[in-house]
């Protein structure tokens, strides 16, 4: 059901220019954080908390009589704000002597027909704004009173559950439900349930054994004037209070409560999915879809699950980047793309401007740690949000070059069919793929947009790990002044010459021995050349597996660790090929970190 059909909104917190929301059942918004996300829901409640409260004080003015109508921020609950111009875009509420407009405007569905109420915003100091219809409908009472007699919630994640909750009035419920006292009316939510319909009281028990194999109890009236809600669990005795069960499981007893003691009304969620594994997060969405639909209500989720995102597309699915909006499930070329890529590719994509390939999650650690290692200056524009996309060789033996690398889920697409797909979407977007050569000697290709590069080694381990390296790291997890020191140390070369003999030199006791005498140049030369087509990440992970059987401990490091030995290198041993990777990094990432500057100046 619509209710509400879509939302435009003008100079309010993250959004400037004017931005169309698409507000379909159930409507999704995607971004990242600090996007404009919660901005928009709030937008909602700020809009619908304007029209009832203009409308409850102007109704009986005549015509001439109806003029603005104070909001006072303290009353404002639903959207807290430490001043009043923090409403508006970058705080600024004047230009020169002109006041800024505040304007929010919502499609109402109204006698068969979708009618724009927008609501304008003025600001008088810092503790009040002013609101009215827009004056070419302040006319229309009919339409104001319909609007404002519509019930629109944001519930807020949950912060706690009292253990004692006391028997409210439905007006205190709702008051409360306003000022995001969600922790104060669960108990109050399902006891209006029940005492409306045992029916759907038994749909939400239902619901709940469902999704966290629980029983839950009938919700009562206590002596004492408090609400008591109890449940069972399995391989547990005694029936637990409510306020012990997790927060997943009180946050989607809260939505539910409120859907069904709160029939034909506009549900605002601000992550639904918070605190639920990824198994549930699916079933969440259809839940909530299905509930709504069937109560005559609409819903409006914010969220950051990928989960969602999928089952969003074929509905209503709005990015929100930077304060601005983009239907993505009205677009039918982007639709189709990101069914099948995966929407949170492009979301990411978008929000970046680039796409890194690699191997897996341990080359992204590895980069970053060379990139420091070698104070390159791509390490001080590296952060956690870095695009970074994970590829794995899914067909060994064939010689198809950079077709090989699998997309990790992409259900066998390449780097360049991935990219490619994004690019269609996204023209200015680049891409760049650092891939083992896994011993194959396969070439770069490099053009404007993507470019594939090989390690000329197996891999980036190779670039730094030797038998000395290891050597040294490992002596020095253990304490110099242990009784037993001597024989750790035997241990370390024991283990680490058997290894070199094996994986290295075939078990060719002489050219091993020759390798051995050899001086420090020749020795490091023959060594790369021995080891250049080996994987040096499994030959150091065996060595410390090894280790810890002799030593009868736990391993020093595994093969995800292993980019922890980067420090223990000096810089200057490092080859020239590493400085030349980490150069193409940081002309990816150049755009991202020219974004940035360009937000804030």
């Amino acid at each position: 059901m619509r209710l509400l059909h879509y939302l435009e909104i003008e100079n309010f917190k993250r959004f400037g220019e004017r931005q169309r929301i698409e507000l379909a059942h159930p409507a999704v918004l995607i971004g990242p954080n600090n996007c404009g996300k919660t901005s928009a829901i709030q937008a909602l409640a700020l809009w619908s908390q304007a029209v009832r409260t203009w409308y409850d004080t102007r109704k009986d003015s005549s015509a001439k009589e109806r003029t603005a109508t104070g909001l006072n921020r303290l009353n404002i609950v639903a959207v807290p704000v430490q001043r009043t111009r923090f409403f508006w875009h970058n705080t600024q509420v004047r230009t020169g002597t002109k006041d800024v407009a505040l304007v929010i405007t919502v499609g109402v569905e109204f006698k068969g027909k979708v009618l724009a109420l927008p609501m304008r915003f003025r600001n008088q100091g810092d503790e009040l704004v002013y609101c009215t219809p827009d004056p070419s409908i302040i006319g229309d009472m009919a339409l104001i009173q319909h609007a404002a007699m519509l019930k629109v919630e944001l519930l807020y994640p949950m912060s706690g559950l009292e253990t004692e909750e006391p028997l409210l009035q439905p007006g205190r419920i709702d008051v409360l439900l306003g000022q995001g006292q969600t922790a104060q009316v669960l108990r109050n939510l399902c006891l209006m349930v029940v005492r409306s319909s045992v029916e759907d009281w038994q749909r939400i028990a239902n619901l709940m054994h469902r999704l966290f194999n629980v029983e839950l109890l009938e919700p009562s009236e206590t002596t004492r004037g408090s609400i008591e809600l109890q449940y069972r669990q399995p391989g547990v005795k005694e029936t637990l209070d409510v306020s012990s069960s997790g927060r997943g499981f009180q946050q989607m007893l809260l939505i539910f409560a409120y859907l069904y003691s709160h029939k034909k009304s506009i549900l605002l969620v601000d992550e639904p999915d918070a605190h639920l594994e990824i198994l549930r997060q699916k079933q969440i969405y259809v839940l909530l879809r299905d509930i709504a639909s069937q109560n005559g209500s609409q819903v409006v989720l914010v969220t950051h699950s990928e989960v969602i995102l999928e089952e969003a597309l074929d509905n209503n699915l709005t990015l929100l980047l930077d304060g601005r909006a983009d239907d993505l499930a009205g677009k039918h070329d982007i639709r189709n793309s990101l069914k099948h890529f995966g929407a949170e590719h492009y979301v990411k994509a978008r929000e970046r401007g680039y796409v890194l390939y690699v191997e897996g999650g341990t080359d992204v650690d590895m980069l970053r740690a060379l990139a420091e290692q070698l104070k390159h200056p791509v390490a001080t524009v590296w952060d956690e949000r870095i695009n970074s996309f994970y590829v794995q060789n899914n067909y060994p033996g064939q010689d198809i070059e950079a077709e090989l690398e699998r997309v990790e889920g992409g259900f066998g697409i390449t780097p360049r069919q991935h990219f490619n797909g994004l690019r269609n979407l996204l023209p200015q977007l680049k891409g760049l793929a650092i891939l083992d050569n896994d011993g194959r000697n396969r070439q770069s290709q490099r053009d404007d947009a993507l470019q594939i590069v090989y390690w000329k080694r197996y891999e980036a381990e190779n670039y730094f790990i030797t038998p000395e390296l290891l050597r040294r790291y490992a002596k020095e997890q253990y304490p110099s002044d242990d009784l037993f020191a001597q024989h750790i140390h035997q241990a370390v070369d024991d283990v680490l010459t058997q290894l070199v003999l094996e994986q290295v030199f075939d078990g060719v006791r002489a050219d091993f021995d020759a390798w051995v005498e050899a001086n420090a140049e020749i020795a490091r030369v023959l060594w790369e050349a021995k080891t250049e087509r080996l994987k040096l990440s499994t030959f150091a992970e065996e060595f410390f597996r090894r280790l810890a059987v002799s030593m009868g401990g736990q391993m020093l490091l595994r093969k995800g660790e292993l980019h922890r030995l980067v420090t223990h290198v000096s810089p200057s041993s490092i080859p020239a090929e590493v400085n030349e990777k980490l150069n193409l990094l940081a002309d990816l990432f150049s755009k991202a970190v020219s974004d940035e500057i360009e937000k804030l100046t």
